[in-house]
């Protein structure tokens, strides 16, 4: 009995662990799924990811620790425990790392979507590569090796490196300035310097994408973009002011016009509630006296530039047919030339 128990005494020893250790796991995880049941909202979603991300990484530490714990009291030669210890414990240094940096990324996305702020794929690899270079750093100086001499070569190597990547660093950099200063941010309707409109889809390390009315994309290099000079309609508010000009006869009732228009407007207001009614929708006689017509400027607003244009359409439909019905013309431009009759006398 005893010989049997000296040839599997690694076994026995790696399943005895494996045993209280995945009980212990068994038991983190109920309580954690018991106690996420108690919080709703942003802090719910939290622990459910956590209770999620940690599942199948639990396992594996499971399992590298109980291979560590029979390694360390099996009869192996010295020099053999120590590297299979440190190759595990390597992975264990590794695996965590990543969980970290993935775990992280989601809260921060929950986070920001919960508080309906702008996701940017430049958040989120400026925080895996922070998190990857700490957890580097940790492997590093477990193995002895000094992390000092290595941040001095890096500073050292930094001047050449930010030489050669001037360009790549200058728009990481643009970046982070636009994301900073909130000027800019995704889903911002914005026109550029050379008349490309669009909504802001991502702010990534290097390049911001910009999707365009017509499902064109156009990639702009950061740095670009915070030197260029924008026109962002979503601020301070996305609602848009739109006008129409319409010109009307010089025989027109303008007070009925006037009534005829405004009725219009308020009619659609209540079947699309693109139309604003805040602030109130007003009719000037603007630009005024016109060469062959009266020219009246509506304004009105919309809930943002894009529903500006349907808005927009049908407004004008609507106005053209009620006008043609109430027998109100809107003239087509015209000259009147008047050829005076000049008697032979007078030459």
């Amino acid at each position: 009995m005893n010989n049997l128990l000296n040839d599997y005494k690694d076994l026995i020893l790696f399943v005895g662990s494996f045993v209280v250790l995945y009980t212990l796991r068994l038991t983190a995880l109920r309580f954690l799924k018991t106690f996420r049941k108690r919080f709703k909202g942003l802090s719910h979603d939290i622990l459910n990811t956590i209770y999620k991300s940690i599942k199948i990484p639990s396992l594996i530490w499971v399992i590298l620790l109980s291979t560590h714990a029979t390694v360390y009291l099996s009869k192996l030669p010295q020099n053999h425990i120590n590297l299979i210890t440190k190759v595990i414990d390597v992975l264990l240094i590794f695996s965590i790392t990543i969980l970290i940096a993935n775990l992280f990324t989601r809260i921060v996305k929950l986070y920001l979507q919960n508080k309906n702020l702008p996701e940017t794929g430049l958040i989120f690899i400026l925080l895996q590569v922070f998190i990857y270079l700490i957890g580097i750093l940790m492997m590093l100086s477990y193995f002895g090796i000094s992390i000092m001499p290595i941040i001095t070569t890096l500073g050292i190597g930094g001047l050449a490196i930010g030489l050669a990547l001037k360009d790549t660093l200058s728009n990481i950099f643009s970046g982070l300035y636009i994301l900073l200063e909130k000027n800019i941010k995704v889903g911002d309707f914005i026109e550029l310097e050379n008349g490309k409109k669009g909504y802001v889809m991502n702010i990534n390390w290097r390049t911001t994408t910009i999707k365009t009315l017509s499902n064109d994309v156009v990639i702009l290099p950061n740095e670009k973009l915070a030197q260029s000079i924008i026109v962002n309609f979503a601020k301070p508010v996305e609602i848009t002011r739109v006008a129409i000009e319409i010109p009307v006869s010089y025989d027109t009732d303008i007070d009925k016009f006037e009534k005829i228009v405004m009725e219009e407007v308020y009619n659609l207001a209540k079947e699309n509630d693109k139309l604003l009614l805040d602030p109130a929708p007003v009719l000037r006689f603007i630009p005024g006296f016109g060469d062959s017509s009266l020219n009246f400027t509506l304004y009105f607003s919309a809930a943002n530039y894009e529903n500006g244009f349907l808005v927009q359409s049908e407004l004008r439909k609507r106005i053209f047919k009620r006008l043609k019905k109430e027998g109100i013309e809107i003239p087509y431009p015209q000259l009147d030339v008047h050829i005076k009759d000049i008697k032979k006398d007078s030459l």
